[in-house]
């Protein structure tokens, strides 16, 4: 089986994650997210062509929103809104974040059960700037409570795609790619790596990382 006979008839979700202070030109990361859109639209567009019923959408800054059966362009205009938009406030992700997970977790699960996911079943992918690490555990049970109901390892992958440099985000991400099975987890079903990692040419790698990696 190739790479791409993997990664075809899978539901496939985005959940964006950006701590909205970001937002400002003035912050460190600001620049990394309009570098990393194109990269990021790129992604997307790969999954949108794996992809019968379109993509699934979070945006989990502020106030938790989801669009279904979506396209590229909703997610390029939310980027592009996104960057556009200053503000001073600082509002930190993490319970957007586990809210957004476990949303996506939960609709896949009720749809398998229903018998109306896709044959191969989903990728999961967060792309986030900042996460505290005091925030681990809950993603952790999380994640772990969600392997035992998996039949196996490629059914389900949670891939994370850190813009910046912040060095707590990196901690937590970290731990979940590393120690899932170190808690209980029947499956390692994440994989973390920075948003420069994506490029044309090894797209269809990094979505194959996501489930086996």
């Amino acid at each position: 089986m190739s790479d791409d006979d993997l990664l075809k008839n899978r539901d496939y979700t985005l959940i964006i994650a950006r701590n909205l202070a970001s937002r400002s030109e003035e912050h460190p990361w600001h620049q990394e997210w309009i570098e990393a859109q194109a990269s990021i639209i790129d992604l997307a567009k790969k999954c949108q062509e794996f992809s019968l019923n379109g993509l699934t959408l979070y945006e989990a800054s502020g106030f938790l929103k989801k669009y279904q059966q979506t396209t590229v362009e909703q997610l390029a205009n939310l980027l592009q809104t996104n960057n556009s938009e200053s503000t001073n406030t600082v509002i930190q992700t993490d319970i957007n974040l586990v809210e957004a997970i476990a949303d996506a977790l939960s609709h896949y699960f009720q749809r398998k059960a229903a018998g109306e996911t896709q044959p191969k079943g989903e990728i999961i992918v967060v792309i986030l700037d900042q996460h505290g690490i005091d925030g681990i555990g809950e993603l952790q049970k999380l994640i772990v409570k969600a392997t035992t109901m998996m039949e196996k390892n490629e059914e389900l992958g949670i891939t994370f795609i850190q813009i910046g440099d912040d060095a707590i985000t990196r901690q937590f991400l970290i731990g979940l790619d590393d120690r899932l099975t170190q808690v209980g987890a029947k499956f390692d079903m994440v994989d973390t790596k920075y948003w420069h990692e994506i490029s044309r040419r090894s797209i269809i790698q990094f979505l194959f990382d996501a489930i086996l990696d």
